[in-house]
């Protein structure tokens, strides 16, 4: 018999879920593919569109792993498994229509679920999830099966202590083969440079970077937060590149006076550890950290999973490493450039007063801070400072550092992270990849200090964060990025919708931090206290067993529903039955009320009256002057009156 898919009601909703699920992942034309052939289908089956053969899924199946091999140049890791796993997931549904095919779908359903948990713990895909999940395995249920749902949810309710076990006790092994992305390409996108575009790029996508926990700092405002991920120190004017460095052990040193925070990265595929400016150590629980100098850290290996690391911060930490000589090179100053430097070096004879000009020459020629200033060279330095002056916080870094090296002063870029969004419900720091930024520092009065000429051109992007600043249209930015106390405009929904998304974020925080936090050390630290407390861990856990075992038995019990007469003439049965008067299934039981009556005289009177009830109720059909209430009433206190 053929089959339809979106027949099958259950079956197909929860086969597109999971297909949903991971299309969110890919790439958008695998999404677009997996997408486009459900509807092919639906319209195959509702309008009688002509569909594929075999033959051609089976040629497409070959392509689709082509691509993937060609794009990612493996089928390992989670990019190139999602987008072969979706692809073929759409090609097998357009088969569909056997229950072969059936079967093969739901396989592949549960393997979309599983590689889907694998690589992805956010909360927000668990009912999703969930869905999927059963009502794939309601489809695969036999149809004759009773009460198809009451029979799935006690065979999940009877799973849960094995699940329960199992996450537990399962070890947990990280193989680095099948965590790895599969892609050459990081989810951040950091480099261990800087073009022109490059962080504005990365500010384009309103992506999760990490979450931070700083309750124990001093620092409250978002304005006064910094993440440095790289320091950039060989200057080509608006292009800047790393410098190598060794790794410096010196600063991995615990001082006095140092308040921990910490940091739940996602997944990057690079080695980028972000630290809040003022750290003097990183630790992470599994796995090594690197520090290099100028308080950089790395991770020994890439970033594959949301990772958790701790930081110790000190409101007295200054790098006071002496400059090399990389920090005063510059490029070759042509035109207006050379002309500027040169005039600022006569004009000025400290560096302090050096720097207060380049100050001002920021601050008083309308710059434009914005994410779209358009196309610049390595060494357009010129066009950017005397023609367009428009550019994004790099634009400003870079040209700012390479000025003030023009002017005789170390200097240098840093790029990470600059201020996040608080959540008052979780009591944590949410940063995006919106947030991204670069800044300098200048080698002045024996100490490395921090300059951002990009919080003179838009202190209002530093003073709501930049989340909330790139969410204004761009004439906003633009008419108001000056304006400090300016602030959007609030609507009751927006104040509800925020709430709501802190509520959620907090909830999903709290959730991915439980199963992060419950590693291998995590585990062996559980059963280190079992075995402290052995007998009230046994006794415990089966009391817990017996408990959930009774529940899942009541709960699914079938229970008989029975009339008043029954209900009588069980009342009697069961006390005949305590004093071995059974009543065989053979017997009347109206002859059954007599043989009690005539065992029992004192009860004679009562048992005349219920038989009565049970004949006009049961044989005639009438109703009668008494009620089951009183009836059971007065039954009960012959009894009594008896014993």
């Amino acid at each position: 018999m053929r089959k339809e898919f979106f027949a099958q009601t259950y079956f197909s909703l929860s086969v597109v879920t999971a297909m949903i699920m991971v299309a969110v992942e890919v790439t958008p034309w695998v999404a677009f593919l997996g997408m486009g052939l459900l509807v092919w289908k639906w319209g195959t089956e509702k309008y009688h569109w002509q569909g594929m053969s075999r033959r051609f899924t089976g040629f497409l199946s070959v392509l689709l792993l082509g691509q993937v091999l060609f794009q990612y140049r493996t089928i390992v890791g989670q990019d190139p498994s999602y987008t072969l796993l979706l692809g073929l997931s759409a090609l097998r549904v357009m088969d569909y229509s056997t229950e072969r095919d059936h079967k093969f779908v739901a396989l592949l359903g549960f393997v979309l679920i599983s590689v889907k948990a694998l690589f992805s713990i956010d909360i927000y895909w668990v009912l999703p999830s969930a869905f999927a999940f059963w009502g794939i395995w309601y489809s695969l249920l036999p149809a004759q099966t009773p009460s198809k749902g009451k029979t799935l949810w006690k065979i999940f309710l009877l799973s849960v202590p094995m699940a329960v076990i199992l996450f537990f006790a399962f070890p947990r092994v990280v193989i680095p083969w099948a965590m790895s992305r599969g892609s050459t390409y990081g989810q951040i996108g950091f480099t261990e440079d800087m073009n022109p575009g490059r962080v504005a790029e990365i500010a384009g996508s309103s992506q999760l970077a990490f979450r931070a926990k700083i309750d124990r700092l001093p620092v409250k405002q978002s304005k006064d937060l910094y993440w440095r991920g790289s320091v950039l120190s060989f200057s080509r004017g608006l292009v800047w590149r790393v410098v190598p460095s060794m790794p410096n052990p010196a600063e991995n040193i615990r001082g006095r006076e140092l308040n921990p925070y910490e940091v739940a990265i996602e997944p990057t595929s690079q080695n980028f550890l972000f630290a809040l400016e003022g750290t003097q150590m990183l630790s992470l629980e599994a796995g090594r950290v690197t520090t290099l100098n100028h308080s950089v850290y790395r991770t020994s290996r890439p970033i594959v999973a949301t990772t958790v690391y701790q930081g110790w911060w000190s409101p007295y930490f200054k790098d006071m490493t002496l400059p090399l000589a990389n920090d005063l090179k510059t490029p070759e100053f042509k035109g207006r450039v050379l002309e500027w430097v040169t005039a600022t070096n006569k004009a000025a004879a400290t560096p302090q007063a050096r720097l207060e000009l380049l100050r001002k020459f920021f601050t008083e020629n309308k710059f434009a801070y914005t994410l779209n200033p358009g196309i610049y060279g390595a060494n357009d330095l010129e066009e950017f400072l005397f023609e367009r002056r428009k550019g994004f916080c790099e634009h400003f870094a870079g040209a700012y550092a390479t000025l003030a090296r023009g002017l005789g002063i170390p200097a240098r870029v840093v790029v990470g992270y600059q201020g996040g969004r608080f959540n008052p419900i979780g009591d944590f720091w949410r940063i995006s990849q919106r947030d991204a930024h670069a800044w300098t520092e200048v080698f002045i009065d024996k100490t490395w200090k921090r300059v951002d000429p990009t919080a003179w051109i838009a202190p209002l992007r530093f003073e709501i964060g930049g989340e909330d600043f790139f969410a204004l249209s761009e004439s906003d930015q633009q008419a108001f990025a000056q304006q400090i106390d300016w602030r959007p405009p609030q609507r009751n929904t927006s104040l509800l919708w925020d709430r709501a998304t802190f509520l959620l974020e907090d909830l999903n925080y709290r959730w991915s931090y439980f199963l992060m936090e419950f590693d291998r050390s995590s585990q062996d630290s559980f059963f280190a206290l079992l075995g402290q407390y052995k007998l009230l861990s046994i006794v415990g856990i089966s009391f817990a067993l017996i408990i959930f075992f009774v529940l899942v038995q009541n709960l699914f019990k079938t229970r008989v529903v029975i009339n008043e007469e029954q209900e009588l003439l069980k009342t009697v049965q069961d006390w005949g039955t305590q004093h071995h008067l059974v009543r065989p299934s053979s017997e009347p039981p109206l002859q059954y009320f007599s043989r009690v009556a005539r065992q029992f005289p004192q009860l004679r009177e009562v048992l005349a009256r219920m038989s009565a009830y049970y004949d006009q109720k049961v044989y005639a059909g009438n109703k009668t002057a008494d009620s089951l209430k009183d009836l059971k009433k007065d039954w009960k206190s012959a009894i009594q009156k008896k014993s």
